[in-house]
């Protein structure tokens, strides 16, 4: 303890004697650093956005100014104090100048902005899952304090899994961000959906003789005590010969809907020639988003290889369908947008919390984006009936699953625009006329973390809390507890419609 006590006074003592240098040369270039926080939006409740400086040097200063608050930092890690951090953030607009000397002469590179904005929910949750897809024991799924850098276990399979009996927990959801009520899958050993219900911890199978599976990506009604789901046959393929080295497909797909006060299951949709997926409530509960693919294909032992040789050919249409929360009936579905037309494929429709704004992924092909470099972010105005192409959003590689903060300011989603392998976790604020803000990574204490974990990041979503249950407690209720078996009803209908 003493140690530690006398480098933090080193630390402190050397960021005190460092010194802005007053005979550098002007540089027209903003300064290369890592992650790239030049010039962007942030949010008010943001942790430090620390950074490396990837410019060729041998000596580095930082200069961070807001209003009369003033940082130095020396060396190419810019390691923000937390105090400080919270300090320049009350100006509400960060003015960062980076010095570099090399063989002898200062460099001044252009000053570049952070414009602080509004608040984000201060937790997420994501899968950290191995990049290599058989390596799933390893799998766990986290939350992240976004004020700071600690990030928790909230489950994790080592905990569950036996030498013989493996497991994989994915697809976790929360209601609003609300995690006393929050949801996951089980799948292989000890099986079953996790949820939980204003804080109870229950385990369900929603398999019937009726249904295809149990339930896949989830969409928690906003208003009553209603899940959206898929049923999935999903199969893979990996390649061997193409950039797109993952290949994910249902051989039959429908979606259903589960009562959680009652335990019952009921088709939403279930046409034998459509592959429907990705259900998303629109905030008043009323209309039902989700896509969906025509494939006609007989059905048997030939299926599976039929579709993955038809997979180029598959594209997925925007649906949306009216739904009467009381009476829980439904209305006829509608094309909202016709990607067959447009040769191209959509996917996760996410409306945001007022209502106006939709992002979606479209993709060539199929039902995956996640491993598809083509996949990019679109944005349609639900107001106006217009859509675009979210270029602030987009890179040369993947940009997949999305989220919108409960405020809906921010949407977070996934990108593999680091290295092409491993994806990670940016935010943009969107303002009112629908214009996102130059993306930001997940800050991180070390600024090099991004570039050595070699995990991927899946599935982020915004929580207003942390998880309360610990990861003892879901290891153990997996483990000691049989799912309880929901029942069927029949799909309601408004003929009216």
């Amino acid at each position: 303890m003493k140690i530690r006590t006398l480098i933090l006074l080193s630390l402190a003592f050397t960021a005190c004697s460092v010194s802005v240098p007053d005979n550098a040369g002007l540089s027209d270039a903003v300064p290369g650093i890592f992650p790239d926080y030049t010039d962007v939006v942030i949010p008010a409740n943001i942790a430090p956005l620390n950074f490396r400086i990837e410019e060729q040097g041998d000596r580095y200063v930082t200069l961070l100014t807001a209003g009369s608050s003033r940082v130095v930092i020396s060396g190419p890690k810019v390691i923000i104090p937390s105090r400080k951090w919270e300090e320049l953030k009350g100006n509400g607009r960060i003015e960062v100048q980076v010095f570099v000397r090399n063989e002898g002469s200062w460099t001044q590179f252009r000053p570049f902005s952070m414009e602080v904005s509004d608040e984000i929910d201060p937790y997420i949750s994501y899968r950290i899952i191995p990049v290599a897809v058989e390596a799933y024991e390893k799998l766990t799924i986290r939350q992240r304090d976004l004020t700071g850098f600690r990030e928790k276990v909230i489950v994790s399979n080592t905990m569950v899994q036996t030498n013989q009996s493996g497991t994989c927990i994915n697809c976790h959801y929360y209601r609003g961000g609300d995690t006393d009520n929050m949801m996951f899958h089980v799948r292989q050993y000890k099986g079953g959906t996790i949820l939980v219900l204003d804080g109870k911890l229950n385990k369900v199978n929603m398999k019937t003789d009726s249904t295809i599976s149990a339930g896949v990506y989830p969409s928690w009604h906003p208003t009553h005590d209603y899940i959206a789901l898929s049923n999935n046959k999903t199969h893979q393929s990996i390649h061997s010969a193409s950039h797109d080295k993952l290949e994910v497909l249902d051989e039959e797909s429908d979606l259903i809907l589960y009562d959680t006060r009652n335990n019952t299951v009921s088709v939403i949709e279930n046409d034998v020639n459509e592959l429907e997926c990705f259900p998303g409530w629109a905030p008043d509960g009323r209309t039902l988003y989700y896509v969906s693919a025509h494939y006609e294909a007989p059905f048997g032992p030939q299926r599976r290889d039929q579709i993955f040789r038809d997979s180029r050919s598959l594209h997925f249409n925007l649906y949306s369908k009216p739904f009467d929360p009381d009476t829980r009936t439904w209305g006829k579905s509608k094309v909202v947008y016709d990607a067959v037309a447009a040769d191209s494929s959509m996917t996760w429709p996410r409306v945001s919390p007022d209502g106006r704004w939709l992002l979606c992924c479209i993709s060539t092909h199929g039902v995956f984006p996640l491993d598809q470099i083509a996949s990019d972010l679109y944005l349609f105005d639900l107001k106006e009936g217009t859509e675009r192409y979210a270029q602030e959003l987009n890179s040369p590689f993947a940009e997949s699953y999305h989220a919108w903060s409960t405020n809906g300011k921010w949407v977070m989603f996934s990108t593999r625009r680091e290295d092409g392998i491993h994806t990670r976790v940016y935010f943009s604020h969107i303002d009112d006329n629908g214009q996102f803000s130059k993306p930001i990574a997940l800050p991180q204490r070390d600024p090099d973390h991004s570039k050595e974990f070699l995990f991927a990041y899946n599935i982020p979503e915004f929580m207003t809390e942390p998880v309360h249950i610990t990861p003892r407690q879901f290891a153990s209720f997996i483990s000691g507890t049989d799912a309880v078996p929901a029942k069927y009803e029949s799909k309601k209908e408004n003929d009216d419609e």
